[in-house]
């Protein structure tokens, strides 16, 4: 956003409409590329990994692109030039992302390695984070220097080839074959089954209510993440050196976040552990709220302790939405893979981040629309006592919601260890 309004000057209305426009087609794609990678057949690539390594090196090729506009087109012309390489890279980091996503399920073997997997992921996933963060120290002094853009995404282009390039070796020898399937061979002649197969993954046992669970349990993180910027630079009054403090305590919790919950998933049960980082998140926010209220009273430096410490442990509720919900939605779709012979691991993988991303996409909306109800004002360095306060409690009021709407949903989920791993249950009843 900043690029394009700051950089090159694109007014911001165009800007949210390309982003907007590239977001919903993100969306769109999903369900699609998981359909088609279930369905590829390659004796060399398997049915994962030839979409993982060449959507990578057409990602890391619109990535320079994006940041190379030229800055002597008019403003129309580089709207559009924008607009077609931000579709062209959202589809082709679709054609990535969800058969990797979908390799990851495709690749654990029981109960407690499809969570093992999705915590390595999360944990790699959130660390990824800091890279921008740290190139942005060396090559963006000046926020206005397009040089600056172009090394980072040179840098980043190159980062993409080399990840993808080491999944691919590391997992190529598990690649699987997919073997012909008469029933799936109509599916293969009409891209409208992709939808009309959605009701039928819904209508699966406990599918439907991870799928609304996850999306809804992320919109509190996607309140922190948002608002948690405007909350701690006008709120609390943080400066530009602090507020990264806060957030690295954020990322640090939601890593820290995986091998914890996996220990008590593993010692209680994969919705138990759900149900606890929940109710921690809750925690979290009535001391947030304590904080809130009283930081009249606090000199700064504690104020920041205290809240770097909320935020932590609120990235390690966090942490467990991100993971756990992926390795019970890959318990789910290995019971209905057992039970029927079809594979449909990349279209419910599609389905599911489809949903995250439409959801995620309507909490923002949400988000812009409440700064405008109370009077926020980007314009104005301080805002007024009336506006600090509100941004605090709407914060608070976001994650609470979406943590206790989460929870109610999840609290009815039935699928338990021993029904899902009857072979582990039955050799720990013999012990």
């Amino acid at each position: 956003m900043f690029f394009g309004t700051g950089v090159l000057g694109i007014p911001g209305t165009l800007m949210g409409l390309a982003i907007g426009i590239s977001t919903i087609w993100d969306a769109t794609t999903d369900p699609f590329v998981g359909h088609f990678s279930d369905r590829t057949k390659s004796r060399f690539f398997g049915k994962r990994h030839g979409w993982i390594i060449f959507a990578a090196i057409l990602v890391a090729i619109f990535n320079l692109m994006l940041w190379s506009v030229p800055m002597n087109l008019s403003t129309m012309g580089k709207f559009w030039l924008l607009l077609i390489v931000l579709l062209l890279l959202e589809t082709f980091n679709t054609c990535y992302s969800t058969p990797y996503g979908a390799l990851g399920l495709d690749l654990s073997q029981n109960y407690d390695d499809r969570t093992a997997v999705q915590n390595y992921r999360t944990a790699f996933s959130f660390s990824s984070l800091l890279v921008p963060s740290i190139l942005m120290i060396f090559f963006l002094q000046d926020p206005r220097n397009i040089a600056g853009y172009r090394s980072i995404a040179l840098i980043t282009s190159i980062l993409c080839i080399v990840c993808a390039a080491i999944c691919f070796a590391g997992t190529y020898k598990h690649r699987s074959i997919k073997q012909d399937n008469p029933e799936e061979k109509k599916s293969r002649a009409k891209i409208s089954d992709v939808f009309e197969g959605f009701f039928g993954i819904v209508r699966q046992k406990n599918v439907g209510l991870l799928i609304a669970g996850y999306a809804i349990s992320l919109s509190a993180g996607a309140f922190i993440t948002s608002l948690g910027l405007h909350v701690f630079t006008f709120t609390f009054g943080f400066s530009t050196m602090q507020i990264p403090i806060i957030m690295v305590c954020l990322i640090a919790g939601i890593i820290i976040a995986q091998p914890l919950w996996y220990f008590v998933s593993r010692h209680t049960d994969k919705i138990v552990a759900l149900i606890m980082a929940l109710g921690m998140l809750l925690i979290c926010m009535a001391l947030f709220a304590s904080i809130l209220v009283f930081r009249g009273f606090l000199p700064p430096d504690v104020a920041l302790v205290l809240i770097s410490l909320v935020i932590f442990l609120s990235g390690i509720g966090t942490g467990c939405l991100y993971s756990m919900p992926i390795s019970m939605f890959a318990d789910c779709i290995a019971r209905h893979q057992e039970q029927t012979g079809t594979d449909n691991t990349g279209k419910c993988a599609g389905f599911l981040t489809f949903s995250t991303k439409t959801s995620n996409a309507f909490i923002l909306f949400i988000i812009g629309l409440s700064l405008d109800i109370i009077g926020f004002n980007g314009a104005n360095a301080e805002q007024t006592q009336s506006v600090q306060n509100w941004l605090g409690w709407l914060l608070i009021a976001g994650v609470v919601i979406a943590a206790t709407s989460a929870m109610l949903i999840y609290s009815n989920y039935s699928y338990t260890r021993e029904e899902l791993n009857p072979a582990e249950s039955n050799t720990m009843n013999k012990s």
